[in-house]
């Protein structure tokens, strides 16, 4: 029979004999004691230039449309000169032929004569057909047609296109078909909203590509030789700054009578958005105002405002989740500000099973920040070897095959997702941090074994003794790898520290054992960047991948 306690009690005597208070380590410097003591500061790096935002639906031409269109021959085609059609009929008589429609619009049907077919639609072709023979033939016959091809057409389209020119399609292609092949909408000036299509100098459609963005409805008429496609100068547009998404350009569809429902037609701000912030000039004057979400709608707006989305409001709590051994529930929902002994005190373990003194922390900002660490480390070891120099031609196949072996090695290092881990023990002795929402704490259970992964012969747990080094552990699992690197062996401890050494390093229960690959000499000039890229692989992730070289 075991006694229940928290872990807060258990490491109660750790806490008070720690030597350095926990407000002293997260406290940030006095920001006037730090500007007296530091030295001259040094010229500050150019700003970081950031990416223009796209206007909303600029993913639309991406000239995927031309690899991607259909026939072209949909019910609601009308013929046109020069399109070929299969007649056939049988009973009381007999057709099967291919034929031309003519420059009047006509289909000669041996036997019948001109059938005028222009501007019928393709799925009344064969009525048309049936009606003209019956005027002929009384008998009993039946008649089936099918339209082979359209007739191409040359579409010219100019305005704010990033290629103006003309180009080819068939009739029934969507207006998306030729702007597409001009490159799209120029992002600077032309208009997703103002869309003419022009004959014989007549506007014919107008259309406004939101409709279809928006609510999936596209009106083109079916094009004829030599049509003008003329997109128009973009109108009033404003930024918006969605919360946690990348800025869009929201073209609006007034002069000068916009306001916020217009945006939030196009942009749906997300649950949590609590305010909106407009930036922008008035009479001369820069300005900037805050609204509630709910009383956007009528905010009026002008050319050149920037809408921010903000979640404001701070939740009073946050949510934690406990993995390992303990007892109980495994997610809390704490005030904002709790510590994590705080609540520890109130997680009920057994202390036979559960490791108290080794307790850590997986945290997702901590997490996100060792991908970015791991991703840059990756583009810099890839640049190395992609720009590597070579002398002579054999150096150079050398070079082309170490490259595309490196390739296979950074994309399988770029899989690796890091565990984020935060350790928060140290000698036994627990650091009352405070915690963050989304933070995993982690209660490690009482262990006898060791596990020895990486560049061994097998990987496996063994027992734990106290009398063993590195060296003695690995051989009892078949020994090390010719590729083993035996000068720097990783240790991480039950509570996630991390200590490099050699094969003498003294183990300790729970202890993972990663031998990592050796980096080869001939690796000299990116050496340093591949050592680096596995390390933090081994630590960050607990991967060890082989790089093949």
């Amino acid at each position: 029979m075991f006694v229940r306690r928290s872990i807060s009690s258990l490491l109660l005597v750790s806490i008070l004999t720690a030597s350095v208070p926990v407000g002293a380590q997260e406290a940030p410097p006095r920001a006037a004691a730090a500007a007296s003591a530091a030295p001259a500061a040094a010229p500050s790096a150019p700003p970081e230039v950031m990416p223009r935002p796209h206007p909303f639906g600029a993913s639309l031409f991406t000239g995927s449309y031309a690899a991607q269109r259909e026939s072209g021959l949909n019910p609601d085609y009308r013929v046109l000169p020069g399109d070929r059609v299969m007649v056939n009929a049988w009973g009381a008589v007999t057709v099967n032929e291919i034929l031309t429609v003519d420059t009047q619009g006509n289909l000669f049907l041996p036997g019948v004569g001109p059938v005028h077919v222009a501007g019928v639609r393709n799925d009344e072709l064969t009525r048309t057909v049936r009606a003209a023979m019956q005027r002929l033939y009384r008998g009993s016959f039946d008649v089936y047609t099918n339209l082979l091809n359209a007739s191409p057409v040359a579409v010219f389209v100019t305005g704010g296109v990033r290629r103006p020119g003309r180009y080819a399609g068939i009739p029934s292609d969507s207006v998306l078909v030729f702007l597409d092949q001009a490159g799209g909408i120029e992002p600077e000036s032309g208009s997703y909203r103002r869309i003419t299509v022009l004959r014989g100098g007549q506007a014919i459609a107008e259309l406004d590509l939101y409709d279809f963005l928006l609510r999936g409805q596209l009106t083109t008429p079916q094009f004829e030789d030599g049509d003008v496609v003329l997109v128009g100068r973009r109108g009033p547009t404003v930024e918006v700054q969605p919360h946690a998404l990348e800025p869009v350009l929201v073209e609006l569809a007034g002069e000068g009578d916009a306001t916020g429902a217009d945006v939030l037609e196009v942009i749906v701000p997300g649950a949590r958005v609590d305010s909106v912030t407009v930036r922008g000039a008035r009479e001369g004057l820069p300005t900037a105002r805050t609204f509630a979400v709910s009383s956007f709608g009528g905010v009026r707006l002008r050319d050149g405002d920037i809408v921010s989305f903000r979640q404001d409001l701070q939740a009073d709590f946050i949510v934690v989740r406990i993995e390992g051994e303990f007892l109980g529930h495994g997610e809390f929902a704490v005030a904002r500000g709790t510590r994590l002994l705080d609540l520890l005190n109130y997680v009920p373990v057994d202390p036979e099973l559960a490791n108290v003194g080794a307790v850590s922390l997986r945290r997702r900002s901590v997490q996100a920040q060792q991908r970015q660490s791991l991703q840059e480390s990756l583009d810099r070891l890839e640049r190395a070897v992609l720009l590597a120099q070579s002398d002579t031609q054999g150096e150079a196949a050398i070079r082309r095959q170490e490259a595309e072996m490196m390739r296979t090695f950074v994309a399988q290092a770029r899989q690796a997702q890091p565990h984020g881990i935060v350790v928060t023990s140290t000698a036994g002795r627990q650091v009352n941090v405070i915690l963050e929402d989304g933070d995993v704490i982690v209660i490690p259970p009482h262990t006898n074994v060791v596990r020895i992964v990486g560049e061994v012969m097998m990987s496996q747990a063994v027992m734990y003794r106290p009398d063993l080094s590195v060296d003695q552990y690995v051989r009892m699992v078949g020994g090390y790898t010719d590729r083993a690197n035996r000068g720097h062996i990783i240790v991480r401890r039950a509570n996630a520290e991390i200590e490099i050494g050699g094969g003498d390093i003294r183990l300790q229960p729970g202890d993972e054992v990663i031998i990592p690959p050796n980096v080869d000499d001939k690796w000299l000039q990116n050496g340093i960047d591949l050592a680096q890229v596995i390390y933090q692989l081994a630590v960050a992730a607990s991967v060890v991948i082989r790089t093949g070289l």
